[in-house]
């Protein structure tokens, strides 16, 4: 099976190499976890290193919003618009005429014109062709929930999930951490593989952590690692444990300018 490497730090090797090649991963986590910054990475990384043109699907941030963030990775995505290596399309979430029950409280006259899911697949379908992307990544499926009936939620991302897994691309979608045990997150059933991304405080230290809860066909890491936020994307170490056998606390301190995982997952001293 061909494999799709994230290209982010210390990563693949949790995934023997990287994803399988037109798999869907949900990417789920808590605000602030880095959900965008992942998916960001993951379409950054494939252009510039593997040669592999991406596609970005916002339903919330705007394409220049999403541009100017991730300067701070030193990213350049405005130039990849420019040489047509990456598409930037926002999406409008609002409603989905086809499959989302009218309000029948509505006064006449108070339709607006919405984007359906055949229309946002449609314009997700035409940008890949456009430019024969590989990589996909979609932020955020919880955008999709945007009606009171689980049983219409759950319809709306079967059919979008179904759809997507068409598109001959390996696909990243986010969405939000619901920590209710008696919450049915159809994604998480639907899709090839599942990372979490959890952020707690230990000791009054935030500390941040990567957990591969599922990936089907893969033989996949099982422990919490510790990743960190850097200027130049995320970093992640496979070689550690947020609390190993022994109880020992990660500490961002010891890692955080000093060792940087390879491309094996290995440490290098950088700086």
């Amino acid at each position: 099976m061909a494999r799709v490497p994230t290209g982010i730090p210390g990563f693949d090797p949790l995934i023997e190499g990287g994803f399988i090649e037109n798999d869907l991963i949900l990417l789920i986590g808590g605000p602030g976890a880095g959900k965008s910054t992942f998916g960001a990475q993951y379409l950054y990384e494939g252009i510039t290193r593997y040669g592999e043109t991406g596609v970005y699907i916002t339903f919330e941030e705007t394409p220049a919003r999403i541009m100017r963030n991730m300067w701070r990775h030193g990213w350049d995505l405005e130039r990849l618009v420019k040489e047509d290596k990456l598409r930037i399309i926002r999406a409008d979430p609002i409603a989905y005429e086809r499959y989302i029950k009218k309000n029948h409280t509505q006064e006449p006259g108070a339709e607006t014109d919405t984007t359906t899911i055949e229309t946002v697949l449609r314009q997700i379908y035409a940008s890949i062709r456009e430019i024969g992307a590989k990589r996909l990544f979609i932020d955020s499926m919880t955008s999709l929930k945007i009606t009171p009936d689980p049983i219409n939620i759950r319809y709306i991302i079967l059919e979008f999930i179904k759809n997507i897994e068409t598109f001959d691309c390996t696909t990243l979608v986010t969405s939000e951490l619901n920590n209710d045990p008696e919450h049915f997150s159809v994604e998480e059933y639907l899709a090839e593989g599942v990372i979490c991304l959890k952020v707690f405080r230990i000791g009054g230290e935030r500390i941040r952590s990567v957990e591969i809860l599922k990936m089907r066909g893969t033989k996949h890491d099982e422990v919490l690692r510790p990743y960190i936020m850097t200027d130049h994307g995320i970093v992640v170490y496979p070689l550690q444990s947020v609390i190993g056998k022994e109880a020992d606390v990660f500490s961002i301190e010891a890692f955080n300018g000093r060792r940087k995982p390879d491309e094996t997952g290995s440490h290098r001293l950088t700086g």
